[in-house]
């Protein structure tokens, strides 16, 4: 076993993690997705004027920001089916990384919901007042005077749950789905645990540049977006 650590290896480990990088992407995109549509409901319930609604909204938020994402994995995996097996439907077959999506589409849902709910307040509403007096409708006044406000005030947030369910997907190797981790820890025991230091410190420089990146193209996004807005109002 070669006793010291290999700076040599680290690129060609990184290469082969890299192939399950599209993996990785995949999970990314539709829990995004997924998350976003279930956090409008929420916010829209958060906002409602219903009691009932909003303690349900506060509730689920509450409850899902303080659920450990490796736990709620576990549960939807080895819990979960055990229970829809009674009443007939087989999981067998399904997809691991269906269950790593449904995870991180609803534990990231909690931060879009109060994303969409704090940006959504965060315009003056006044500018509803405005709106109507120049003869705009509910749902004009929104898409022309209030989303595009509201959505300018989001973008550092949205950044910031977007690289949350990046970084959370390297949970995915706990049930089996071959993420960038996943592939790594198949490396790992393919090479006898050879090497496994480069491994992981290659992995992480995957994950840090990554998260970088997309730190910077919010950056970026926030400024152009406000840098735009600011020349309409001219």
């Amino acid at each position: 076993m070669n006793k010291y650590f290999n700076f040599m290896k680290i690129p060609g480990l990184m290469a082969k993690v890299m192939t399950a990088f599209p993996v990785t992407i995949k999970l990314v995109l539709f829990s995004l997705l997924f998350g976003l549509l279930i956090g409008f409901v929420f916010a829209c319930m958060a906002l409602a004027k219903s009691k009932l609604l909003n303690a349900m909204a506060k509730g689920y938020i509450a409850f899902m920001r303080g659920m450990p994402i490796l736990v709620l994995i576990f549960i939807l995996y080895f819990v979960m089916p055990l229970y829809l097996k009674k009443i007939g439907i087989n999981t067998a077959s399904w997809n691991k990384d269906s269950f790593i999506i449904a995870t991180l589409s609803l534990t990231s849902a909690a931060n879009m919901a109060e994303m969409m709910r704090s940006a959504y307040l965060s315009v003056d509403k006044y500018q509803w007042e405005a709106a109507y007096s120049v003869g705009m409708g509910n749902l004009t006044a929104f898409r022309r005077i209030i989303f595009p406000q509201a959505f300018g005030v989001a973008i550092p947030v949205l950044g910031n749950n977007i690289i949350y369910i990046f970084k959370s997907t390297s949970l995915a190797f706990s049930i089996g789905a071959v993420d960038m981790f996943g592939r790594a820890k198949l490396i790992s025991s393919n090479l006898y645990g050879l090497n496994r230091a480069e491994l992981y410190l290659g992995v992480s420089i995957i994950f840090w540049v990554v998260s970088a990146l997309l730190e910077q193209i919010t950056k970026w996004a926030e400024r152009v977006y406000t840098k735009g807005k600011k020349i309409q109002m001219n």
